[in-house]
């Protein structure tokens, strides 16, 4: 799932390319993509509006269009945006043709020229498409169909991303407040860095990335961090999700940006999928486990279990 250095990375990217164009019209090809209003209602009031801005909020990609609305996108784990240029045509004959390779695979788009076959592997399983005044096309591409847009009013913001903790990027995560967030928690910390309540936009890649830059263990329970290493994790969120933005995101599987290419940071990781490499820090190798269904990397040189039993949790592979 994109995190929140693939969502900055292309909110970035769209904010430098899309602000001041305006939506001509709309096409959804998975109604299930569309979560408020209903999908009538979002293709009449989504056209003609002009893109404002282009924000962030934890995992959520946030395009402020005029007239006060904007729209929320939750990517979910494959969901990408493809920006096409002027003069691709869109074809939607599978429709009619195969209804159920339809509904597997969407529509398909074509240019003519060389430029045809650029985007070929990045155009399958389209969603959504937003077409602009100047002949450009926003594709939102979702092979698992997981992903979620909606149209809300500004004023319904808090409504339509309720329950997100602080932007670990800003001022308000600070260590006292991270600190308070994990004070009486019995349950492992890497769960809780993966609860967004406690701090937006950490997934799997992040957590573990920022638990091996603490040298704190996966399974120790979260109340049982000193103040100290409390201090270090803090510093180490914040480090892996600012160099994982300047990487310009990791692509493991899907993930790829506006223009359709992947993300350097999964040549950077030190222990998110390196399970049976060594160690770059100790030369110990390292090794995965599940966590409440989730994969953990670590180093077990330097995530070492604590020596009071009580302070770790069990996992169950």
């Amino acid at each position: 799932m994109p995190e929140l250095p693939e969502v900055e990375y292309t909110a970035r990217q769209l904010r430098a390319s899309v602000v001041g164009a305006t939506i001509r019209e709309a096409h959804i090809f998975w109604e299930r993509t569309i979560s408020h209003p209903a999908v009538p209602d979002f293709l009449a009031e989504v056209a003609g509006r002009r893109i404002e801005g282009v924000r962030r909020r934890g995992k959520f990609l946030l395009i402020d269009l005029s007239g006060n609305v904007f729209l929320s996108i939750h990517r979910r784990m494959t969901g990408n945006f493809l920006l096409l240029p002027a003069g691709w045509k869109l074809d939607t004959s599978l429709r009619e043709q195969d209804r159920v390779a339809w509904n597997t695979r969407g529509p398909t788009f074509q240019v003519d020229g060389e430029q045809g076959t650029v985007y070929q592997a990045e155009l399958k399983y389209c969603r959504a498409c937003f077409v602009f005044e100047d002949g450009r096309c926003l594709l939102f591409t979702d092979p698992r169909k997981f992903g979620k847009i909606g149209l809300w009013p500004q004023e319904r913001e808090q409504e339509a991303l309720k329950g997100l903790g602080p932007e670990p990027l800003e001022a308000d995560f600070s260590v006292e407040r991270f600190a308070a967030s994990l004070r009486g928690r019995r349950t492992g910390i890497k769960q809780v860095l993966l609860d967004q309540t406690v701090v937006a936009g950490v997934g799997n890649i992040y957590a573990d990335e920022a638990l091996f830059y603490a040298c704190i263990h996966p399974l120790r329970r979260a109340e049982s961090l000193s103040e100290t290493e409390i201090r270090t994790l803090h510093e180490g969120i914040i480090d892996v999700l600012t160099r994982g933005i300047e990487h310009g995101g990791t692509s493991f599987n899907d993930y790829r940006d506006l223009w359709g290419e992947a993300g350097d940071n999964f040549n950077h990781v030190r222990v998110y999928h390196q399970e049976g490499k060594p160690c770059s820090r100790c030369g110990t190798t390292i090794e995965r486990i599940v966590i409440a269904q989730r994969s953990a990397h670590f180093c077990p040189g330097c995530q070492q279990a604590p020596a009071q039993p009580g302070d770790i949790v069990t996992s169950v592979l």
